[in-house]
């Protein structure tokens, strides 16, 4: 399955940042999707409802599994990430077990700092590809 995606940018509440700058996910991302990502995600609002349906579709269908872990008595979430391209950058669509967001928001990690790449702010729009392993 592949997908086609728009959203508008916003900025998050610096969670991502913390998240995947973890050693202990960075070397998760990197066995996973082969690169360790900038520490941080480029967070999109979805506002088509067929796109967010489109996108708990591809959910449900085969992606890439981050085991979750414990840390010093702290529990940190599993995820499946699904590879994508945004325009010529490597990304990968998160969805997190454990998350502050709802279905309308896509999570984007990439090798890449894609704001300062792309020259992205707050309110545009913003196109990505995502698939899944069998796409």
């Amino acid at each position: 399955m592949k997908l086609e995606v728009k959203g508008t940018a916003f900025s998050g509440i610096g969670k991502g940042k913390y998240y995947v700058g973890l050693p202990e996910y960075q070397k998760r991302f990197e066995a996973a999707l082969g690169y360790k990502p900038y520490p941080g995600t480029l967070n999109l609002k979805i506002q088509d409802k067929a796109t967010v349906h489109r996108l708990a579709e591809l959910r449900s269908s085969v992606g890439t599994r981050v085991p979750g872990f414990t840390l010093d008595g702290e529990q940190f979430s599993s995820l499946v990430c699904f590879d994508g391209r945004l325009r010529d950058e490597r990304v990968a669509l998160l969805f997190i077990d454990i998350t502050h967001y709802n279905e309308t928001v896509a999570e984007l990690i990439s090798p890449a700092y894609l704001r300062e790449k792309f020259g992205i702010k707050d309110g545009d729009e913003v196109s990505f590809q995502a698939w899944d392993v069998l796409g």
